[in-house]
């Protein structure tokens, strides 16, 4: 889902209200990513009936929310692959980070030349694995070893069956970046950036 384009933007998702998480303010020089993430997989883990469903979830975090994405005629000049139409992003909501956390089956290939490009972060709840990047952490032994033994990991150099299914739903997280008590929670089938993000009250 995360970098799914779906043609078809229905309106099917569950807008879900505010609740306390654990900060309540975005203090200086915290790693706003890890926070983020670390509330919207506490708040996935006891909340949200999709964690039932998978074993395996891949997080991403975006420092950015822009309004959904409308589908454009396409320039012939600038794009020589015959596309006819193509997606411009909407205007930017100020102030707003985003969490998405998807269930996965994913395989990455592993070798000693690829891995520093495997996910650097984790978190098990209730057995079950939370994956994502962070740039400010190197790969680990240690999650290398996370990643084995959830199946995650191949040696063979092929492209994994990954089947699409515009149906899959995943959790979409909306924080205040300078409070990140103030937070939203959509559950829809629709990728983060291709429909319109509900409103938050930041200061």
């Amino acid at each position: 889902m995360k970098t799914k384009i779906i043609i078809s933007l229905s309106t099917f998702f569950l807008l879900l209200g505010c609740s306390s998480i654990k900060i309540s303010t975005t203090e200086i020089g915290t790693n706003l990513q890890e926070v983020a993430i670390n509330n919207a997989v506490e708040n996935f883990s006891t909340n949200c009936n999709l964690f039932k469903n998978d074993s395996v979830f891949s997080v991403n975090f975006e420092d950015s929310v822009f309004y959904k994405s409308t589908l454009i005629q396409a320039d012939k000049t600038k794009y020589k692959d015959g596309r006819t139409h193509q997606w411009e992003r909407g205007d930017l909501y100020d102030g707003i980070v985003s969490v998405e956390i998807v269930g996965t089956r994913y395989k990455y290939y592993y070798s000693e030349e690829t891995k520093d490009k495997l996910p650097t972060k984790y978190v098990i709840k209730n057995g079950k694995l939370f994956y994502w990047w962070d740039d400010n952490y190197p790969v680990t032994e240690e999650i290398i070893t996370v990643l084995w033994k959830y199946n995650i990991l191949q040696k063979d150099y092929i492209i994994s069956e990954f089947l699409s299914d515009d149906s899959q739903k995943g959790a979409h997280y909306y924080f205040c970046k300078n409070d990140l008590s103030k937070y939203k929670r959509v559950v829809t089938n629709i990728g983060l950036g291709y429909y319109k993000p509900p409103k938050l009250k930041c200061n």
